[in-house]
Parts: C-alpha cells; sequence; structure tokens
C-alpha cells in the first residue's frame, strides 16, 4: 500500500468515482434507543463509501444498534463476526496484565526471560512486555513479517535486524512486538493463544469472539474488501494464516495472531471495552489493569492529538471532546474499524465494517474522526 500521505491524496481525490456507494438509504431500523441524528449517521457512511457496517453507541446507560443495507456486500446483523484487526491490542494487553496480576509475568523484566530460545538475540536486550505494549521496545516491522508468519519461520527470524532504536526512547507502532507478547504468553502458561483468550477474557466476558478465524462458522464472517482499488472478488473472510488453529502452543512461532486476528460481534466487542474501560471489571479487581489508560508515549507531530498508552490509543482533541478518548481503531485488508469510549463519561462508539475509505487525518481515520464527533459532539449529547 502507498504511504499515509499519498494514500490521502488517492482517497480524496478518486472516491466520489472509484469507489462502490453506499446507496441514498443505507441505514436498517435502529434497535435499542432512538436515534436523533439519523441524516447525520447517514452522511458519514456515505462520504466514506462503507460497505457492511455495523454501529454502536451508548450513553452508559442506553445503547442504539445500527446495521448497514450496502448493496454490494450482505447486511449484517447482531450476530455477525468482524474481524477486527488491531482492536486485537486491546485484548492483547488486557489478557497479558491479567497474567502479570497472576505474578506468571513483571512488566519492566527483560522479554526475553519469557521468551524460548531467546539467547543470543542483541535485538531483544533491555526490552520489556511494557515496552512492547506502548511500542517503544525499538523494534520495527520487517517488510515481509507476513511472508515469514505464513511460512512458519521462527520469531527469531522476524526480530533479527529489526531493532532500530534502544527500548523506552522512541514510538514506532510495531505488530511484531505485540505478536512477541503472544508468544510469551504461550510460553509462560503453556496454553495455546485461542484457548487463553476464551478461557480467560471471551467466555468470562460472555463474548462471541475468537482468535482462530477457522473455528468459526465462514457464512457468519463478514467479508473485508479494499474499496480503492475496488475488486469485489477479491473478497475475504478469514485470512491465509488464520486458517491454522492453534491447536498446541508453539511460542516459537505463533507470533501472528495477537496483534491484529481477533474476530468478534459488535456487542461482544462493547463488553470487551465496557471491561477495559471499568479496569477490569468484572474479570479482575486491580489497578494493573488501569495502567493501560497511562500515557507511555506520543505519536509526536504526525498526531499531536493522539498519544498510547498500553494496548490503547488516547485521544485528546477538543474539536471531538472535552474528555480524553480512549480505545482503539483497525484497519487490514480494507476495513477501517473504532472502538472508543469517553473517559470521565463512559460514552460509548463502535464502528465495524467489511470495508471503508482509510483515509487518515495524521493516524486517525478519518471515518473513527468524524464518528466521534458524531457521537460525542452531536447525537449522544441528545438523550
Amino acid at each position: 500500500m502507498p504511504s499515509t500521505r499519498l494514500k490521502n491524496i488517492l482517497y480524496r481525490t478518486a472516491l466520489p468515482f472509484a469507489a462502490p456507494s453506499s446507496g441514498t438509504d443505507p441505514l436498517l431500523p435502529v434497535s435499542g434507543h432512538r436515534i436523533n441524528d439519523l441524516n447525520g449517521l447517514s452522511r458519514i457512511i456515505r462520504r466514506h463509501h462503507m460497505l457492511g457496517g455495523s454501529v454502536l453507541i451508548s450513553d452508559g446507560k442506553d445503547f442504539s444498534l445500527v446495521f448497514e443495507r450496502p448493496s454490494s456486500v450482505r447486511s449484517p446483523d447482531a450476530d455477525s463476526y468482524f474481524r477486527v484487526a488491531s482492536i486485537t491490542k486491546m485484548a492483547t494487553a488486557l489478557l497479558s496484565l491479567l497474567l502479570v496480576h497472576d505474578g506468571l509475568v513483571d512488566p519492566d523484566e527483560p522479554v526475553a526471560r519469557y521468551l524460548p530460545e531467546s539467547d543470543g538475540i542483541p535485538d531483544l536486550d533491555g526490552v520489556s512486555l511494557r515496552h512492547l505494549l506502548s511500542h517503544t521496545s525499538g523494534l520495527s516491522d520487517p517488510p515481509d513479517l507476513e511472508k515469514k508468519l505464513e511460512a512458519g519461520l521462527p520469531y527469531r527470524d522476524a526480530v533479527s535486524g529489526a531493532r532500530f532504536a534502544d527500548p523506552g526512547t522512541v514510538f514506532r507502532y510495531s505488530n511484531l512486538g505485540f505478536g512477541l507478547v503472544g508468544c510469551m504468553m504461550e510460553y509462560v502458561t503453556g496454553i495455546p493463544l485461542g484457548t487463553l483468550f476464551s478461557t480467560r477474557i471471551f467466555i468470562p466476558l460472555g463474548m462471541n469472539a475468537s482468535i482462530e478465524g477457522c473455528t468459526l462458522p465462514e457464512d457468519r464472517i463478514m467479508p473485508v474488501v479494499r474499496i480503492l482499488p475496488y475488486h469485489p472478488e477479491k473478497a475475504l473472510t478469514v485470512t491465509p494464516l488464520g486458517r491454522f488453529p492453534l491447536n498446541e502452543p508453539d511460542p516459537l512461532r505463533h507470533y501472528g495472531h495477537t496483534a491484529g486476528s481477533m474476530y468478534t460481534d459488535i456487542l461482544s466487542l462493547y463488553r470487551l471495552l465496557s471491561c477495559i474501560r471499568d479496569n477490569g471489571a468484572p474479570l479482575v479487581s486491580s489497578p494493573g489493569i488501569s495502567v493501560m489508560k497511562k500515557i507511555h508515549a506520543s505519536y509526536g507531530a504526525l498526531s499531536p492529538s493522539l498519544s498510547y498508552g498500553l494496548g490503547l490509543l488516547v485521544i485528546n482533541d477538543s474539536r471531538l471532546s472535552s474528555f480524553p478518548i480512549m480505545g482503539h481503531q483497525g484497519f487490514a485488508y480494507g476495513c477501517a474499524d473504532g472502538a472508543f469510549w469517553e473517559e470521565g463519561t463512559g460514552r460509548v462508539m463502535i464502528i465495524l465494517n467489511s470495508g471503508c475509505s482509510e483515509a487518515r487525518e495524521g493516524r486517525l481515520g478519518l471515518c473513527n474522526r468524524d464518528m466521534l464527533r458524531w457521537s460525542f459532539q452531536k447525537e449522544l449529547s441528545s438523550w
């Protein structure tokens, strides 16, 4: 894919006439609380050429659930699974901190202590779990990371040469870093990642979710497709890596699921987001979970309103809210998802889709920006 700046130029130039339309009346009837500004929501969906959208907003007491009626993909419903891409990182951070709470991991110890065959890897020197969860490990994503994963190469091959800075000195978004967290968790527990996520998070929270796409009924998974250039025949439900189940722990090679492979329905994602917002309740009562919200790094000049906690994006932008906004967004294979709450009020906005404009303002997706502004500045204020 082109760089973000070039991508933004391409999207703004070509989107109006080259991308599939969301239609003039893209929304199905609302479930739950009445939406007062349905036209405003419809305009955002049309503006960003969203396909197969699923929207949930909540004031902390009531919620509204809206599904899109697209012409080019099937309509989602409450039972539809979405591959939520990097929103997975919230669940990964939560699970790793549950293991910290259990005493299995020290977040500030060298990560090599919790990885198999880690001797003699200088790129890992000084790297801790806290560094991995805050994207300050000094490890960059190798350009062939996906090929290494699909070939079953051990994490050592991906880490070798990935070091570009001393740990704790520079913020750089790293899927490899979050992948290593998965290796750590399998190594210290001896439990396959899919089972670990299910038993510690998904089942206790009553979620319909999995990090193993191949274990789900494929006809309930919403396909995802890039809208520019638009090739509907390339719509994807389960990725090549997701075709292989995680039946046995393999902490040498299971570094491809914990950065972006979670599948979930929108109500289940609301339960996960609420758990993190509420500092781990009802899974655990521990101040150790609230550390996710503490700012550990800044995006810098490119996105001065964006910071990062542990597996959490933090937005401070008065155009969107007078409170910090926390959560995560997810971009992969054409989707542009977002799951956020407003700290201080507990209000929530979640949007999942099968395809959407991937244009951004800095690093924040324009669709997420517009949905946050509509939710927190207009719609939820009218309830």
